[in-house]
């Protein structure tokens, strides 16, 4: 019969002896060792009456007990995953911790790493930025369009695209829970910010210095109005108060309205009808009569009703003259509800309204928020998404709500019966939120610059170094204009 084939009987007699051998040569493994040993041994004899030791090779058989091996397998380490994460100095939260330490239990192997900027965000884009070009950035990134981070990363590609991810997503994660006018604030594309890819998944949001606080005390004491909360004030409403309530006998102030950088200002000239720039971010609109009026309007607070304390009266600052008595109302934004909370605690009432609209019909003010982007050139793309939702689920923004300040991106937040409880003033906030402007930014990306050259060129206003006459306002915009002329970062 030919090599190549077999017959039945044949393959199954080849086996059997195979098995056989097998079986044989496993079950001789399993007996005792017999085997040989010769060794060379000593005896004393007797020759002719005298004793002699000799020496005898003696072969003798040894049964060897069975030896026992043992086969040790080590398993390999579990590859430990460090997720680095970078964020603010004092932005993290305490409840970030419990984020984190949730990420590692979910997710065997997986380490966080929290890595915080000590220059905060004003400088926090550019550092993170510097990492990301020298290749040593990390895998998470907190980002915010009020700073310009958020958009300093997306127009360079330095986060990852989201879209992809939720699309995949098999744990039912969506983002009908946040506002869309949150979400859309966090997309970057060809037509700017609010279109194109999702980069970032939103935590906080908040209008800009849209809130008034009240020492209600003090002005019962001074038998005045207290500011009502059904939108039935106007500014003029606001300063005829402030005018009575402020004292220079008492040295005590009426209000004190925000002043300071882009934000600031560009909140008062809205509600004037005024905007700083085009809405392209590359023309100077400080020349516009709603930006001269809503300024002129601050100067006046400041010299000729002298309601709001100069620089140099701010004795401990806002916070503290309004602790102390001395300021019956000042302007700041929702988050100023964490230092009422931590500063006056209960020791008078206060009260938070949104501040009265303009003439221009609006408060003012324009939307910030703060999200979490993953980094495009991180090797854990997939769990550095993961831990974006994390820290931005329903779970994790109700504390922040309840425990921080309220400022959530989130509107079912506001539609917890417990969230509510432990923040009374949650309907000003999420109104806030559906009211502010859309935020607004330079084309040259330079958001953070702009904030702090606004300050300069308008500060001098306020300690009476300039006037806000027309000569004033040509200057001011010339400057501005250089500025937005610059190109990109």
């Amino acid at each position: 019969m030919s090599a190549k084939f077999m017959s039945r009987r044949q393959l199954l007699k080849g086996a059997g002896v195979a098995i056989a051998g097998a079986s044989a040569a496993a079950l001789a493994a399993c007996q005792p060792k017999v085997v040989e040993v010769t060794r060379v041994v000593k005896e004393t004899v007797v020759v002719k009456g005298e004793e002699k030791v000799v020496e005898k090779v003696v072969k003798e058989t040894v049964v060897q007990e069975k030896v026992v091996e043992k086969t040790v397998v080590v398993e390999k380490a579990a590859e430990v995953k460090i997720l680095r994460i970078h964020w603010r100095l004092g932005g993290v939260r305490p409840h970030y911790k419990d984020v984190m330490a949730e990420m590692e239990q979910t997710f065997p192997g997986v380490k966080m790493n929290s890595e915080e900027f000590p220059a905060g965000s004003a400088e926090f884009g550019p550092k993170v930025g510097a990492m990301i070009s020298a290749g040593v950035a990390g895998d998470i990134v907190w980002c915010a369009i009020g700073s310009g981070s958020f958009q300093f990363f997306a127009a360079y590609n330095a986060l990852a695209a989201l879209d992809e991810f939720i699309a995949i997503d098999k744990s039912g994660f969506t983002l009908d829970a946040y506002f869309p006018r949150v979400v859309a604030a966090m997309r970057m594309g060809p037509e700017g910010q609010g279109s194109g890819n999702l980069y970032a998944i939103p935590e906080v949001a908040h209008g800009t210095y849209q809130c008034l606080f009240s020492n209600n005390d003090l002005l019962q004491q001074l038998g005045l109005p207290l500011p009502p909360r059904d939108d039935s004030w106007s500014r003029e409403d606001l300063l005829d108060v402030a005018l009575k309530a402020t004292s220079e006998a008492d040295r005590r102030f009426g209000f004190l309205p925000t002043t300071g950088g882009y934000s600031e200002i560009r909140h008062t000239t809205l509600a004037f009808g005024g905007e700083l720039m085009s809405d392209d971010g590359k023309k100077s609109l400080i020349e516009s009569e709603g930006v001269k009026a809503g300024t002129r309007w601050l100067h006046d607070c400041f010299f000729k009703h002298h309601v709001a304390p100069l620089p140099a009266e701010q004795t401990g600052g806002s916070s503290q003259m309004f602790l102390g008595g001395r300021l019956a109302m000042f302007q700041s934004g929702t988050w100023g509800l964490e230092t009422m909370k931590s500063l006056v605690k209960d020791r008078f009432k206060w009260d938070m309204i949104l501040i009265p609209k303009g003439p221009a019909g609006v408060r003012g003010g324009h939307l910030h928020a703060d999200g979490f982007g993953v980094l495009a050139a991180s090797k854990y793309k997939d769990l550095a998404y993961e831990f974006c939702k994390m820290i931005t689920n329903e779970k994790y923004v109700r504390r922040y709500a309840v425990e921080v300040n309220g400022l959530t991106a989130r509107f079912d937040t506001y539609e917890d019966p417990k969230a509510r409880e432990a923040q009374p003033f949650w309907k000003e906030i999420k109104q806030s939120i559906e009211e502010a402007d859309e935020h607004l930014g330079p084309a040259n990306l330079r958001k953070q610059e702009s904030q702090t050259l606004i300050k300069a060129l308008f500060d001098p206003l306020w300690v009476g170094d300039e006037q806000p006459d027309d000569a004033w306002f040509a200057k001011t915009s010339a400057e501005w204009q250089n500025f937005l002329d610059k190109p990109r970062e």
